[in-house]
């Protein structure tokens, strides 16, 4: 039996992304009013404070743990909450939380996802293959969940997997094991998809999948891992799943 089921990573692989200092400024300019409003008689700091003592820092505590390998997902409620207590800011949930999303819109309004991509998620959900989204993410699981719908992909994937909603990464096998459960395939019958040769190449092929690298949006040359297929653009997929 050939493939049944395709595994895609998000960032990099069906979405390009990366905030726009235009969008950082606006989520900043409306967060510092926030701040304004909870404590009138002080004076938050300015924006571009804020963008680098708040939104870069938890950048850089993110890619951090990465770097370090770290295989549980941060809690990034509490990466804010610890980024404005150096600030001196003690800010109440709700407000946290509003920040939060505030920030995340940054990110949103840099999205971009490709009319190709669309396409080709169209064409295999139409040739009846099951689809899953396996992403290392560390916001708000609710908040990416309301965005792939937003973005059209929802309503082609039959199971999705958040690092920041199963709590570990990739290439965790639980990770993966939890969409193969969703679709219902078994991993030799199933194609994973991405464009990070430790967490999605490795990480896939352990579990028992197949994976292609994809160098659409980054470019990560196979050394000691080599994947099963690698694809310059995502509309080189259906041929290479044909192969399989």
């Amino acid at each position: 039996m050939g493939v049944q089921a395709v595994l895609f990573d998000f960032g990099h692989t069906l979405m390009d992304f990366g905030r726009t200092e235009e969008a950082l400024r606006g989520a900043y300019s409306t967060i510092r009013d926030r701040l304004a409003n909870w404590v009138e008689d002080r004076t938050p700091p300015e924006i571009e404070e804020l963008v680098e003592r708040i939104a870069e820092e938890i950048d850089r505590r993110v890619e951090r743990s990465y770097m370090q390998r770290r295989l549980e997902e941060l809690d990034i409620v509490d990466e804010f909450q610890e980024a404005f207590a150096a600030l001196d800011y003690t800010l109440p949930p709700e407000l946290i939380r509003e920040v939060v999303e505030l920030d995340h819109e940054a990110l949103v309004n840099s999205v971009r996802i490709e009319p190709e991509t669309m396409d080709i998620l169209e064409k295999l959900k139409a040739d009846g293959l099951k689809l899953g989204l396996v992403s290392n993410v560390s916001q708000l699981p609710e908040l990416l969940h309301r965005d792939i719908k937003a973005f059209g992909i929802a309503r082609f994937l039959d199971g999705v997997a958040f690092s920041s909603e199963i709590g570990v990464r990739k290439p965790r096998p639980q990770i993966f094991e939890h969409v193969l459960d969703q679709v219902g395939a078994k991993p030799k019958d199933a194609v994973f998809v991405g464009d990070r040769l430790v967490d999605d190449i490795a990480g896939a092929q352990a579990v028992g999948m197949r994976a292609v690298l994809t160098r659409q949006y980054r470019q990560e040359e196979p050394d000691s891992i080599a994947p099963d297929a690698v694809i310059e653009h995502i509309t080189e997929l259906p041929d290479i799943l044909s192969r399989f």
